[in-house]
């Protein structure tokens, strides 16, 4: 069981954008560029934003990888399993689908980017 589909893999695309964008502008804030970083305040003003960025944005930064890989991960991972009385069987495959592999593994690594963040941001060592 596949999905074939580019459309599902820009959109996929197009839910990590936001966290990629917002980590390197983070980045390049602290190392003293700040001009990614304030594009994101005077876009938020620009729209009608007052206060700082909102829960939709945060749930966006936090949920949109891991929804972009549970978008892409059936476009190039086949799952075959057979029934019988005496075995189970499950065969896990990898397509050479580039474009979809590649979405996942950005996706995967911002998520882990984020997780590795939480712990030192939050790590009472």
């Amino acid at each position: 069981m596949t999905f074939k589909s580019n459309a599902l893999t820009i959109i996929a695309a197009l839910l990590a954008f936001p966290t990629v964008y917002f980590i390197i502008a983070n980045l390049l804030n602290e190392m003293g560029i700040p001009g990614p970083y304030n594009l994101i305040g005077s876009f938020v003003e620009s729209t009608g934003g007052r206060e700082p960025l909102g829960w939709n944005i945060n749930l966006l930064i936090l949920c949109g990888p891991i929804a972009a890989i549970l978008l892409t991960i059936f476009q190039f991972v086949k799952i075959e399993f057979h029934f019988s009385k005496e075995e189970f069987l499950l065969h896990f495959s990898v397509q050479k689908r580039w474009f979809p592999i590649i979405v996942t593994v950005a996706s995967v690594l911002v998520v882990a980017s984020i997780f590795f963040y939480m712990i030192g941001e939050n790590c009472n060592c």
